[in-house]
């Protein structure tokens, strides 16, 4: 039989980094959907070249189409 030693402070740790870690990606996208709009409305850029400029990459460009469409 495998004993192994639960250590709380360890596993909470661990969850408060994965939280974190959460937490930037959420405001990594907010961030990135301000700055098309803003691009798009003060620069008179269309989104898809907002998104050059920004380097989002290809794959990830739906998502942000999506959610500036969805505040417009």
């Amino acid at each position: 039989m495998l004993f192994t030693e639960y250590n709380e402070a360890e596993v909470m740790n661990m969850f408060r980094e994965e939280g974190r870690e959460e937490g930037r990606e959420e405001g990594r996208k907010e961030f990135l959907i301000r700055s098309i709009r803003n691009l798009r409305d003060k620069m008179h850029l269309p989104v898809e070249q907002s998104m050059d400029m920004l380097d989002i990459p290809i794959e990830e460009r739906g998502y942000y189409r999506q959610q500036v469409a969805e505040l417009d």
